[in-house]
């Protein structure tokens, strides 16, 4: 009695195994008969009932819709992103009062984005200022990024730089040598008018490998050769666009002078500035320059006026447009 005080838990763990190895035996032994247990009547059924669907045949369904789809991979990420996936909903957007579907709505929603191209770099397209956001901030919009084939994602993925290069202002000087024509028509002498030059001294008549003598202060130049050119104008009738080459006799410089048109002075400059720094530049027409950040790229100014201005890489050869700032003021950082 006294262990049975002592060991009272013990005592209560072996009752408890003996009942349970109880209902073990009697179990194994086919415990109630059929026999014992209730038997409910049959339902009734309605003549036109039919048997409910089995749900194996929704899995079949969407195996064969799996089969279905492209076995191809995805030529690119933008592919990819319009196939989707069969798991996940298809993003709409309400627009003008509807839903409208991003991939196949006909239309992109941020031009000249692609919506392919927003979706594939997981840009938020329901943004109304999505073209002009900087979601890497490395100072490029996406319209930008978009241009440049560029990742948007990614501030190491770049446009080059001189897309962030604009025209302040330019002041142009006129030219002070001027092609006036070719009076005898056989191209053999021309005349030459000189704006710093009056009276009599102003008109000149010069022969090819002759000097111009500018005026004051002006260097000579010596005409080199000429080129007889027509092309139809506005109306349709042909105009004399001919050219007469000349060089500069200190520089070695060429200009090529048209009939009877203005041409700027090659030391006329432009003010520049770059967007991603604010830094201005003063240009002249064929200066060669770098900007930072890209400093290894070679850039030369290929043309100047006062509404843009035409840029080259030096070793792609590509001439690009660089349009005039909106505001003369910098650009705040």
């Amino acid at each position: 009695m006294d262990w049975l005080k002592k060991n009272y838990d013990l005592a209560l763990l072996g009752l408890a195994s003996l009942a349970v190895a109880a209902s073990a035996a009697l179990f194994a032994l086919g415990g109630p008969g059929e026999s014992d247990q209730p038997t409910l009547p049959p339902m009734p059924q309605r003549p036109d009932a039919q048997a409910p669907a089995s749900p194996i045949e929704g899995v079949r369904q969407a195996a064969a819709l799996l089969e279905s789809a492209p076995t191809t991979a995805p030529k690119n990420q933008s592919e990819a992103a319009l196939r989707g996936s069969p798991f996940v909903s298809r993003p709409y957007l309400l627009k003008d009062g509807k839903l409208f579907d991003p991939i196949e709505g006909g239309e992109d929603l941020h031009p000249p984005l692609t919506n392919a191209w927003v979706i594939a770099n997981n840009l938020d397209y329901s943004n109304p200022g999505l073209a002009t956001a900087d979601p890497d901030q490395d100072g490029f919009t996406n319209e930008e990024e978009f241009v440049g084939k560029t990742n948007p994602n990614d501030p190491l993925s770049m446009p080059p730089s001189f897309t962030k290069l604009r025209l302040v202002r330019f002041t142009p000087i006129p030219f002070r040598i001027e092609f006036k024509g070719d009076p005898s028509g056989e191209g053999t002498e021309f005349q030459i008018n000189l704006r710093d030059l009056k009276g009599s001294s102003r008109t000149q008549y010069k022969k090819i490998g002759d000097t111009i003598e500018a005026g004051p202060d002006r260097p000579p130049y010596k005409i080199l050769s000429y080129a007889k050119k027509e092309a139809p104008n506005a109306r349709g009738v042909l105009s004399d666009i001919s050219e007469l080459t000349i060089e500069n006799a200190s520089t070695g410089e060429k200009i090529v002078l048209l009939y009877n048109q203005e041409l700027n002075d090659p030391s006329s400059v432009g003010i520049f500035r770059n967007e991603l720094t604010g830094a201005e530049l003063t240009l002249k027409k064929d200066e060669e320059f770098t900007l930072p950040p890209d400093e290894q790229t070679k850039l030369k100014v290929v043309d100047i006026s006062e509404t843009s201005a035409q840029i080259q890489d030096l070793k792609t050869g590509v001439v690009s447009k660089v349009s005039k700032a909106e505001t003369e003021a910098p650009a705040t950082q």
